[in-house]
């Protein structure tokens, strides 16, 4: 069953199995520490890459030197297909947040394997559903208070867990501060949302890394009510009572 809410994008949604397989096997495996860059924002590379395992983040740097996160890419994306595709120089950096096993194509590598499979439409696909997670982010930095960005952000970007369907784990290597960046939001008004989830028993966190304990309900928050004022303090619920809180 699909979702109530949107999911993180990702490459694998728009190609087969075997398309899948064949990109794993192309170009040269690459293996990228954490806080190592894959490239910088203005540079003419043409490389691609294709996570296999992993999690990177995607950032651009102003000329005042503020950096904005965009995103956050992991297993089943790719990485520099843009440029590889329209020959301009790079729209943003890319960092690793969690060690990361890809396959590193040349821009001659990639292209003829988009020929060669058929590809195209794959990749249209896939680009368009990427804008409308960004245009679904910029609506959500605009109008809406920051905890429910944070639900937002924590639904989309999480997996199922092993525990049944109503959990899932946000385990990209992901910090607080990083959060807070992606969100368009303080750090003290992150860590406070998540003292609230906590709070409420619909979270558990260690470092880098979030358990989301009852998806169902974290996606009322976050997609089918209004539990906040415009303040972004949580309302009164007709369940918030201490036994409810677990």
């Amino acid at each position: 069953m699909a979702a109530a809410y949107p999911v993180r994008v990702s490459f694998t949604d728009h190609i087969s199995a075997t398309d899948w397989q064949a990109l794993q096997q192309a170009g040269q495996l690459v293996q990228i520490r954490r806080r190592q860059g894959l490239f910088l924002q203005d540079d003419q590379s043409r490389d691609v890459f294709v996570l296999i395992s992993g999690a990177a983040k995607v950032y651009r740097t102003e000329a005042n030197g503020s950096e904005t996160m965009l995103t956050v890419r992991s297993t089943g994306d790719l990485l520099g297909d843009i440029a590889a595709l329209d020959g301009t120089p790079r729209s943003a950096s890319v960092s690793v947040l969690s060690q990361v096993t890809a396959r590193k194509l040349t821009n001659e590598q990639f292209l003829a394997l988009v020929e060669d499979r058929g590809l195209h439409v794959a990749l249209r696909r896939y680009t368009n559903a990427r804008l409308r997670e960004s245009d679904e982010q910029r609506v959500e930095i605009a109008s809406l208070p920051v905890p429910q960005r944070l639900v937002r952000a924590l639904l989309r970007l999480a997996k199922a867990g092993p525990d049944g369907p109503r959990r899932a784990v946000l385990d990209l290597g992901i910090s607080q501060d990083g959060l807070a960046q992606l969100i368009g939001a303080s750090r003290n008004a992150v860590v406070t949302a998540i003292s609230e989830l906590r709070r409420d028993g619909l979270l558990r966190t260690a470092p880098r890394r979030y358990e989301l304990l009852d998806v169902d309900r974290l996606a009322t928050i976050g997609y089918r009510a209004r539990p906040y004022d415009d303040n972004g303090r949580r309302q009164p619920r007709p369940d918030d009572d201490p036994d409810h809180r677990r």
